[in-house]
């Protein structure tokens, strides 16, 4: 899944009381903060997790953010990303180049069950995270049109990488909101 931890330690001259405020990310769906290995057990109000205590020099603050890969969906009045998902983990959204893909990138879906996984892929632009998994792509076989119930698809493996990373490689074709199916 991903995790991102940071780890504080407090450094005061003597017992002091104070609130410590922790921005919780918006794209963020859990979170943990522990002090001194306890649970802190501090509410998120307005994007910032409050914890009011008596601080000791020494105490340790871990907070620790979920970066599970995620599907998204544009805002409805996007029409035309209706139907499609694209990929992100933590704050970070996805997208597929065809320098990557021997399908076109363009004819790529994903299915509702297909799993996605983060990986570090060293040889990539110098080391960065990628998401892979499996994606479908339509038979070319049959006529121009035929009945949605005959249509074939055969799986294809997808490597998708940060949308702000695209372009650096070789030219081509890239989307990032692909068809659910």
């Amino acid at each position: 899944m991903g995790v991102v931890c940071k780890k504080i330690t407090v450094a005061v001259a003597g017992p002091a009381t104070f609130a410590l405020m922790l921005r919780i990310p918006g794209w963020c769906g859990r979170h943990k903060i522990t002090v001194n290995g306890r649970p802190a057990g501090a509410a998120v109000t307005k994007g910032y997790a409050r914890i009011r205590r008596c601080w000791h020099d020494g105490d340790t603050v871990k907070l620790s953010l979920a970066m599970p890969v995620e599907r998204i969906v544009a805002h409805p009045s996007v029409a035309a990303d209706a139907g499609r998902v694209a990929i992100q983990r933590g704050p970070i959204v996805y997208c597929l180049e065809q320098c990557d893909h021997s399908a076109d990138v363009l004819s790529i879906a994903l299915t509702k069950k297909a799993r996605l996984a983060a990986r570090f892929d060293a040889n990539t632009l110098g080391g960065i995270v990628t998401i892979e998994g499996t994606g479908v792509v339509p038979s070319a076989a049959g006529g121009l049109y035929r009945r949605a119930e005959e249509l074939k698809t055969r799986k294809v493996k997808i490597k998708a990488v940060p949308y702000c990373l695209w372009g650096n490689r070789k030219p081509g074709a890239m989307t990032v909101f692909l068809p659910s199916v």
